[in-house]
């Protein structure tokens, strides 16, 4: 139910947004597919699964981002340049099989230089932050195979979660899901130590030959603990946050009564900047 209220205003407010155009930075060489569970909120059991992917560019720069969630863009950007309506997207979704997607932004490892990621919310105002790649990884005792590939397990501490990763040996690729990166090899699956959030790769595909494009807009660009404060916000009051900022919004619950954002679960994050967080995780 939280899910798909989120989901219903993210729809309202992109649609009232103007149509923005896509910039080519590299041509995707590599693209690796993953399953992913992840949790939504933190005392919650449930897990809800997405498509992410992985697109390596030939020039070096990778793009990380959820399937369903830009196919979401696609499919509304369409039917705002047609003038249709959100049940005109309702429609579509349902008949080429797009759920929701927790996801929100896109991943651009290796951009603008290389050793950086930017990292980009285009959904609800455009912002995007910047920070250095990578972790500090130590590797242990846990061999397996994936997919057909050897591979060697290493763990890591990084922004409030403890990950464990699987890499493989024979795909000289220093990558991973999300931000996870900087090891000898592709990280094929990797979890972090309270299962909230699960990536297993599913599909390796070569010589893709698509573009690896971003928003060509001007954003507001904040530093990392800045836009998580921001996307913290937003979730938890979406409709406070956006009359703020002169846009009639309103959610309402199943009975028509306007929804008591004060009763939200708390969202589990892939990361916290955080501080005291970082200590208790």
């Amino acid at each position: 139910m939280m899910k798909q209220l989120i989901f219903s205003v993210l729809i309202l407010l992109f649609m009232g947004t103007e149509v923005w155009a896509q910039a080519a930075l590299d041509t995707v060489s590599y693209r690796f597919v993953y399953d992913v569970q992840a949790r939504a909120f933190e005392k919650y059991t449930k897990m809800n699964t997405d498509e992410h992917r992985l697109d390596i560019g030939k020039s070096g720069i990778t793009h990380y981002y959820s399937y369903w969630q830009s196919q979401f863009f696609h499919i509304t950007d369409s039917i705002y340049r047609c003038g249709g309506s959100i049940q005109d997207y309702e429609r579509v979704r349902h008949e080429k099989g797009i759920e929701p997607s927790d996801f929100l932004y896109f991943i651009f490892k290796n951009y603008p230089q290389r050793g950086q990621q930017t990292v980009d919310y285009p959904y609800y105002e455009l912002f995007e932050y910047q920070e250095p790649m990578g972790q500090d990884w130590d590797f242990v005792e846990g061999d397996t195979i994936i997919l057909e590939h050897p591979c060697q397990k290493a763990i890591c501490h990084y922004h409030g979660r403890t990950w464990t990763a699987f890499y493989a040996t024979d795909i000289p690729i220093s990558d991973g899901p999300w931000k996870l990166c900087g090891l000898p090899g592709l990280i094929l699956r990797a979890y972090d130590h309270s299962n909230s959030f699960i990536f297993n790769c599913v599909g390796i595909y070569q010589n893709v030959g698509d573009a690896i494009t971003m928003m060509n807009e001007k954003r507001r660009v904040l530093k990392p603990e800045q836009a998580h404060k921001l996307i913290e916000q937003i979730y938890n009051n979406p409709d406070d946050y956006y009359r703020s900022k002169g846009q009639k919004t309103a959610t309402y619950d199943e009975n028509g009564r306007p929804f008591d954002w004060s009763k939200n679960p708390k969202r589990a994050y892939y990361e916290s900047y955080s501080e005291e967080e970082k200590r208790n995780k």
